[in-house]
């Protein structure tokens, strides 16, 4: 399994509102590669977000595309806190994420519970 190095909740302001809600969970990889967690319908749009901007850039402050304002949160040392790094994989990662927010994270349900479907999706460990 590739080790976690970095782990950020990505959350989204749309056009006309106020709040920024999590909206998917990007993962960093010793290898350097990263994934992106989030509901289908986003997905390819909160990816692009991440390949088009540096990620200082949107941990520091939001960027607007297609009218809606993105942004990260680096939450790796609240999940290391909760988890610890013996214990550090990507479903337990994702499983807690989901725990700390179902209603808004209900799409990660899908990648550690058996019985959900979509369970082929979730990458090998």
């Amino acid at each position: 399994m590739p080790e976690i190095t970095r782990i950020m909740e990505i959350s989204v302001e749309e056009a006309g509102d106020y709040i920024f809600t999590p909206a998917g969970v990007l993962i960093t990889y010793r290898t350097g590669q990263f994934r992106v967690f989030s509901e289908s319908a986003r997905h390819n749009f909160l990816r692009r977000v991440v390949s088009r901007h540096s990620w200082d850039e949107l941990l520091s402050d939001a960027v607007v595309e297609r009218g809606a304002s993105v942004r990260l949160r680096d939450v790796t040392a609240e999940i290391d806190e909760k988890i610890g790094l013996d214990e550090l994989s990507t479903e337990a990662v994702l499983e807690l994420c989901y725990r700390t927010n179902p209603r808004q994270l209900f799409f990660l349900r899908r990648y550690f519970e058996d019985n959900s479907p979509s369970q082929a999706s979730m990458p090998p460990s």
